[in-house]
């Protein structure tokens, strides 16, 4: 009904309405194809890494089920099932070990722990002072 009075009055048709129609004419297009397309190269992943290990915490272990399916995004085509089950070995190491650096506390004042550090084992002599 709304098409048809648009139709009937050609000067009621707002710049912004018809990019606004545009867009959706265009969504509708492309989107049955983007579905297809998506579900068809998804079919034979994996993107389930499994259980989680009992000694990563639920984020961490969020963040390695993120990372593996980021991965399987990326290059999930071209690897195999052994390179996958490596991959999430890797992330699930990575994990751990970036567990135990974050715990460890850091102010903004703390020196950076690459820095040269020149220690003099004998003290600096005192200079005479004068009287």
């Amino acid at each position: 009904m709304r098409d048809q009075e648009v139709s009937r009055n050609v000067g009621a048709l707002s710049r912004r309405r018809f990019a606004g129609t545009v867009v959706a004419a265009a969504a509708i297009a492309l989107l049955p194809e983007a579905a297809a397309g998506e579900n068809g190269n998804n079919q034979g992943q994996k993107k389930d890494p499994g259980s989680r290990p009992e000694d990563l915490s639920v984020a961490d272990w969020d963040e390695v089920r993120a990372r593996y399916s980021e991965l399987l995004r990326v290059y999930g085509e071209r690897l195999s099932a052994e390179e996958k089950q490596h991959a999430l070995r890797i992330l699930t190491t990575n994990q751990h070990m970036l567990a135990s650096i974050r715990s460890f506390v850091v102010q903004n004042g703390d020196p950076s722990a690459c820095t040269l550090r020149i220690y003099d084992p004998e003290p600096p002599a005192q200079a005479p002072t004068r009287s």
